[in-house]
């Protein structure tokens, strides 16, 4: 039987792939769960009778962030986890002068959960569980670059340097980490770059499935000694990136 809890936990973009995962398992585990969407889709009616509730939130704008942190206030009076998952995959523009980019999503990845984070502390202060949590979703990319999302790449890196600077300033109420996977879900695109060769392949394969993500959640909200870290879940993809040293010997591999 699951336990009950008392404090909810907030998901931003909780209503499509791994957020809706990730919502659907803490509630079935006896957390209540508030998630937030973007656009309307198939999910939401079946999340409402499974008993989570959704708030329709746009980050696009300092308004509305601080306008949802108003209506969370009004809603709760405790949080026991915020959890960053809202995010836009958007590829860079092809123009040297191009802003757009940049500005959005610097706003949905760093301006949102910097309000969020500091408007909402006293609830996660006043959680039952006497630790409340702070999870940020990056990339695996934050590490490396990108060449085709650049504008995606660097603000997700700069969500993941927040974590270490918001885990120093909450502590030790609350714990500030971050999870940086790299393709959890298949999506077609990503079957079609596989066939062609252009994906990459981490030493563990690919595509494990939304749990490996869950589990790695659940892990950081039950350990209470573990701060401003960001913990990979990436298959090994890093070391993909290492250089063979020019002594090696693959005769001597073992």
């Amino acid at each position: 039987m699951a336990e009950t809890f008392r404090s909810p936990i907030l998901i931003t973009g909780g209503a499509r792939r791994l957020g809706l995962y990730n919502a659907r398992t803490l509630k079935r585990g006896g957390h209540p769960v508030i998630i937030t969407y973007r656009t309307e889709n198939d999910e939401l009616e079946a999340l409402q009778q499974e008993g989570i509730h959704t708030i329709k939130a746009d980050f696009s704008s300092n308004e509305n962030i601080l306008a949802f942190i108003g209506r969370i206030q009004q809603e709760t009076d405790s949080l026991r986890a915020i959890i960053h998952n809202a995010s836009d995959f958007t590829p860079d523009v092809d123009s040297p002068l191009d802003t757009d980019t940049l500005a959005s999503l610097f706003q949905v990845h760093m301006m949102a959960p910097w309000l969020i984070n500091r408007g909402l502390r006293p609830l996660l202060e006043n959680c039952d569980s006497g630790t409340a949590d702070i999870i940020h979703m990056t990339d695996h990319n934050t590490r490396h670059g990108s060449a085709t999302h650049a504008a995606y790449s660097a603000t997700k890196a700069g969500l993941e340097n927040m974590t270490a600077s918001m885990a120093r300033l909450f502590a030790p109420t609350i714990k500030v980490n971050a999870i940086a996977p790299y393709l959890i879900i298949m999506n077609e695109q990503d079957r079609e770059a596989e066939k062609a060769g252009r994906l990459q392949t981490p030493p563990m394969g690919l595509a494990p499935g939304e749990q490996v993500i869950y589990q790695t959640v659940r892990f950081l909200l039950d350990n209470p000694y573990i701060t401003g870290a960001t913990i990979p879940v990436d298959g090994g993809m890093n070391l993909t990136h290492l250089p063979l040293p020019t002594t090696y010997n693959l005769m001597d591999s073992e």
